[in-house]
């Protein structure tokens, strides 16, 4: 099967998408911020959509028939986030295998993104 990957830009879609849904897992290794940013680009949401404050950054994902979110939990506050946060939340509706798959598939593509820049 094709690993098809997309990021959900549409705020209203990603939040239809991730009705209900709960964490997962999180993301291995020390990803940073930036680490995703330069892999997905901007966030879909920023701390300005969040009514609680819980999460300053998430992105929606959707991945092999899924939808998918990496976000931060509770650091409140922004700064903090994009500068030494490293412990991304995965969050979605998929099972256990689903997930496995999505997050081994994100860490393969941060790792060779990462390898290349150390090569640059």
């Amino acid at each position: 099967m094709e690993n098809k990957l997309e990021v959900i830009r549409d705020k209203e879609q990603a939040r239809n998408a991730m009705h209900m849904s709960g964490f997962r897992t999180y993301l291995g290794g020390e990803v940073t911020y930036q680490d995703l940013v330069d892999a997905f680009g901007e966030p879909t949401f920023t701390p300005e959509d969040s009514g609680d404050g819980k999460v300053n950054y998430e992105w929606i994902i959707y991945y092999n028939g899924d939808y998918y979110s990496i976000y931060d939990w509770k650091t409140y506050d922004a700064q903090t986030t994009r500068e030494e946060y490293t412990n991304w939340h995965v969050g979605g509706k998929a099972g256990v295998l689903e997930v496995s798959e999505f997050t081994r598939y994100l860490e393969t593509i941060l790792v060779q993104r990462m390898v290349i820049d150390e090569l640059n």
